[in-house]
């Protein structure tokens, strides 16, 4: 048996190498986790008992090729998880210590984890997070600040706020990984890792006893190596994938037919030069391939980031939430985090209310401007910057400005309650950029379709 294993195959891939028996699930499980042990600050917790479960699984595999009932092609695969989601035994922490006074291990999985479990992959660890899942840097001061995977020598953010998440598929560790997106927590580190991250609209997957930040915002979401991963955990996930037979894929559309809308607006404003000329170039190859680009003014975008700056949200909420823990156990908090939380504390309940109608209207709007430019989706940068070093971020004058940079062009997606993916954009060897694809709320499966066609010719000019 060959134990040639490839950091950079997604989860198709992997699945296919171990049922031809090219590879063992033992082998691979062995190799993720040596290369999970040796990373640093990435993870808050490793299962090391995987490599039991994965010999296990290794006899299954032999008895049902014998037996001609094969398992789950997803069985004995390796994923990790964002320190949010309840795992049955294990203790959910949402990156803090805080929590350490108060919780308990989970007597089950949460509803987005047990399908996952059930298809028969194996979960290697809970990876790293921004405390609490409120911010979009990746910083982390109790367990260590993940390094994104771009300039290693210079040390710079992994993006928020599923950081260890992301640099966990980045590092090669797992070829997949859930996270959660509130306001750009899996498109962030997705940009700034260079692999692909997506937001699904609010509701596509159940929120039960995953630890919240805004219960009306929060979208538990995948983030791999490519888009095909992501969309298998996504029909796991949601039920459209039971475990048995052929992986799904995501249908490519016809570039040809194929309209795309470059928002004129706040989004495009500030960007990095390396983050602007990766864009530029994204576009040519789009246009090249026969994809319409449009561009727009788009005011109903500029509204929404306008919202997220001066009358968020998910302020009141994480409040709400952490008011009593932060009495008791404020010292015990980031500083930056319980700050940011008590920023919030004089947001009324009427106040709060009229955000919400705020944010409906929002949502009709950008509903009528994409039916009525008859567009197959929205696409501008994920990100402004590309990562700007942790050294700079740590500075207290910059951390605000810097958080609020990274979580600008996302956090629109979240106030029109939208779907949303970050593919990556640049050439090899160039600083990570994101390029997002959007569409309205409840358009998953089309925009995964989109996503797929438009990520195919991303990468047949980027060379991967």
């Amino acid at each position: 048996m060959s134990q040639a294993i490839h950091s950079h195959f997604g989860l198709r891939q992997l699945a296919d190498q171990v049922q031809k028996k090219e590879i063992s699930v033992e082998s691979l499980v062995t190799e993720r986790l040596e290369k999970a042990r040796q990373s640093e600050d990435v993870f808050i917790s490793i299962n090391h008992d995987i490599v039991d479960k994965a010999q296990a699984i290794d006899k299954l595999i032999n008895q049902a090729i014998q037996s001609a009932k094969p398992l789950s092609p997803l069985s004995g695969l390796p994923i990790t998880l964002k320190d949010l989601f309840d795992v049955r035994g294990e203790i959910t922490l949402a990156g803090s210590t805080v929590l350490k006074n108060i919780a308990k291990a989970a007597a089950q999985d949460c509803d987005v984890i047990a399908p996952l479990r059930n298809s028969g992959l194996l979960f290697l660890g809970r990876t790293n997070m921004s405390e609490f899942a409120f911010s979009g840097m990746g910083l982390n001061p109790h367990y260590g600040n993940p390094q994104s995977i771009w300039e290693r020598e210079t040390g710079r953010l992994p993006g928020g706020s599923s950081s260890g998440s992301a640099v966990s598929v980045a590092e090669g560790i797992v070829a997949a990984t859930m996270g959660s997106d509130t306001a750009g927590s899996c498109r962030i580190p997705a940009a700034f890792n260079g692999i692909v991250g997506v937001k699904p609209s609010y509701g596509r997957y159940s929120l039960n006893n995953v630890y919240p930040l805004s219960p009306t915002s929060d979208a538990p979401g995948p983030l791999a190596v490519d888009l095909d991963s992501c969309f298998i955990l996504d029909q796991v996930i949601t039920g459209a994938y039971s475990g048995a037979g052929a992986l799904p894929e995501p249908q490519l559309l016809d570039s040809n037919n194929l309209s795309l809308l470059v928002p004129e607006s706040v989004v495009l404003e500030d960007l990095d030069d390396q983050v602007k000329a990766s864009f530029e170039s994204a576009l040519g190859w789009l246009e090249d391939s026969g994809v319409e680009i449009k561009y727009r003014p788009m005011p109903v975008i500029d509204r929404c980031v306008d919202m997220f700056f001066k009358r968020p949200i998910v302020g009141y909420e994480a409040w709400q939430h952490h008011q009593s823990l932060i009495q008791e156990y404020e010292d015990e908090y980031d500083p930056f985090v319980s700050q940011r939380l008590k920023n919030s504390r004089k947001v009324t309940e009427q106040e709060q209310q009229s955000r919400y109608q705020e944010k409906t209207e929002l949502s009709l709007d950008f509903n009528r401007v994409i039916e009525q430019q008859q567009a197959d989706g929205l696409i501008y940068p994920t990100v402004a910057c590309v990562p700007p070093t942790i050294a700079e971020a740590m500075v207290p004058e910059n951390t605000t400005k810097i958080n609020l940079r990274c979580l600008r062009n996302t956090a629109a997606v979240n106030y029109f309650n939208g779907c949303s993916m970050s593919l990556p954009c640049n050439l090899p060897g160039d600083a990570p950029v994101g390029l997002m694809v959007s569409l309205s709320h409840n358009q998953d499966d089309y925009l995964y379709q989109v996503a797929a066609t438009v990520e195919k010719i991303l990468n047949d000019r980027r060379g991967v």
